[in-house]
């Protein structure tokens, strides 16, 4: 992991020198020799990556550069297709003045567009900023057939990422919204930890979750950050410290006649030889799969479960990768049948490394069952 991060800010040091040097041709402020202190950003992101979580630095200060850090990695995200159009812009205007020399002056078309590429840049990483601030609710509908004996809600939340970007205050937030639901189950579709558990042990970030209110319990599942420090046990005690109940390749049915089965995450069991025999036979239960990566909807359908929840795409979280995540899943947002499965994808409540979303917004999925 360390690897991986040490590799991201040698690129992004590279790369946003280069858009310091595209922008200063049409942005006055990066002719300003103070503006090179963009170069900050990307170490910043770096190392509290890498090092943050066991940093002495007081808490505000590592969630000040993680902000920092976060909104660097949206520019720099957005910059890039600048910097390429940017580029093409330039051999073309070259091959007109090899055809007709003189007829194109590069500082009259280039800075033009820097000018207005910068302002769309900005305004898009703003915008995303304020969409990751503000999740909604979304709401599904679902009719069991007359299999429950009275309605039920159940609250999905997937991908919380407690971490350098989110800690104690956004789980209070996320608590108060769940218990506004007044729900009979409360799912936590795994990713429940960005990429350090050091995070949340340091900051207590999980307790406020304990005051999630919940008819039949809070169950969840692992997803792939979870996985990423090594820590599975550890998370888990932690978060079952506090009312919190895993489903790993494992069933429970419910007085409410619901039955849920949560799988190991895809990337750590890719063949699962649970999914079927966890689906149980009862015909009068309302049978739900919980996962973390959207894979398996057909499977689930085949083994008889009524319903498929998911999360880990966040819809791309940045367009235009939604068209990645459209491609690599059956489903990535939203919900869909599959035969007479229902098939449930959230956008995630959180968010990784850069706190900006575009195109989409971090999101509740209330299932009212009837």
């Amino acid at each position: 992991m360390h690897r991986f991060f040490i590799g991201v800010t040698g690129v992004g040091l590279l790369l946003t020198f280069f858009f310091w040097l595209m922008y200063r041709t049409g942005v006055p402020l990066f002719r300003h020799p103070g503006s090179l202190a963009i170069l900050l950003l990307p170490l910043a992101f770096g190392w509290l990556q890498v090092y943050g979580a066991d940093s002495p630095l007081p808490l505000p200060l590592l969630r000040g550069l993680a902000y920092a850090g976060g909104y660097w990695l949206a520019f720099f995200h957005y910059s890039l297709y600048v910097l390429i159009l940017y580029g093409l812009l330039r051999l073309g205007m070259a091959a007109v003045n090899a055809a007709h020399p003189g007829l194109l002056a590069v500082s009259a078309i280039g800075a033009p567009y820097v000018r207005v590429a910068f302002a769309v840049v900005v305004l898009l990483v703003a915008a995303g900023g304020w969409n990751a601030l503000h999740p909604r609710i979304r709401m599904v509908d679902f009719d069991t057939g007359g299999r429950l004996k009275k309605p039920q809600t159940i609250v999905l939340v997937t991908d919380m990422h407690l971490g350098s970007l989110f800690g104690r205050s956004y789980a209070a937030e996320l608590t108060e919204k769940i218990n506004g639901q007044h729900p009979d189950v409360v799912l936590f579709g795994g990713d429940l930890v960005d990429n350090r558990l050091r995070w949340v042990e340091r900051e207590q970030s999980h307790e406020p979750l304990r005051n999630i209110r919940s008819t039949y319990g809070v169950y969840a599942v692992r997803g792939n950050h979870d996985h990423l420090d090594q820590k599975v046990e550890a998370e888990e005690a932690l978060f079952r410290s506090i009312g919190f109940r895993f489903l790993v390749d494992q069933a429970v049915d419910l007085p409410n006649g619901l039955r849920i089965t949560g799988l190991e995450d895809y990337r750590s069991r890719p063949v699962n030889p649970y999914l079927a025999s966890l689906a149980g036979t009862d015909p009068h239960s309302v049978r739900i799969l919980m996962e973390h990566q959207p894979r398996r909807f057909w499977e689930a359908c085949n083994a008889g479960y009524d319903i498929y929840v998911a999360g880990h795409t966040h819809a791309g979280q940045q367009a235009p990768l939604n068209l990645i995540t459209k491609r690599m899943y059956l489903l990535d947002s939203g919900t869909r049948l599959f035969g007479s499965l229902l098939g449930v994808v959230s956008n995630g409540y959180g968010l990784w490394g850069s706190p900006v979303r575009v195109g989409n917004r971090p999101e509740l999925v209330v299932l009212k069952l009837r």
